[in-house]
């Protein structure tokens, strides 16, 4: 959901506010929920493509009535497992360090080289499952 979502959405919001006591409450919880965040899209992207060996990042976020999902998309330049999970913990532990991203944001749950010929996760940094940031924190000693 882009931005003609966004708009489409305030106008809306806007007409249903002028609509009476249905309306209004309806339009309330259309103004609740959030289509973008752009700020969590613009944040993720920014960091990653700050760690070395990171060709391209790529997130979409959303924030709905109080909740939400992140989905990104790495790229890395690994021609190994080995040169890829470095990559991977790097990358982990610079969203531990980044004071915008919040706790309960999640991280990729895989992360690609140039040609798909490897595909990591933060398993191969140590973690059990995909982590949010508040895990990767408390991980790598950053809370």
């Amino acid at each position: 959901m882009g931005k003609g979502w966004e708009r489409r959405r305030r106008r809306l919001v806007n007409r249903l506010s002028e609509a009476g006591p249905v309306g209004g409450g309806v339009a309330a919880l259309l103004s609740l929920g959030k289509a973008r965040n752009s700020d969590c899209e613009e944040t993720f992207a920014r960091t990653a493509l700050a760690v070395d060996g990171v060709v391209s990042a790529e997130w979409e976020c959303s924030e709905q009535f109080g909740g939400g999902w992140q989905r990104g998309t790495v790229v890395l330049r690994a021609s190994s497992r080995d040169e890829g999970a470095r990559i991977v913990d790097a990358l982990l532990r610079a969203f531990a360090a980044e004071p915008l991203l919040e706790d309960r944001w999640a991280t990729p749950q895989q992360y690609r080289n140039e040609d798909g010929s490897l595909v990591l996760s933060a398993g191969d940094a140590g973690f059990r499952a995909v982590p949010n940031i508040g895990e990767v924190r408390e991980h790598y000693g950053k809370d």
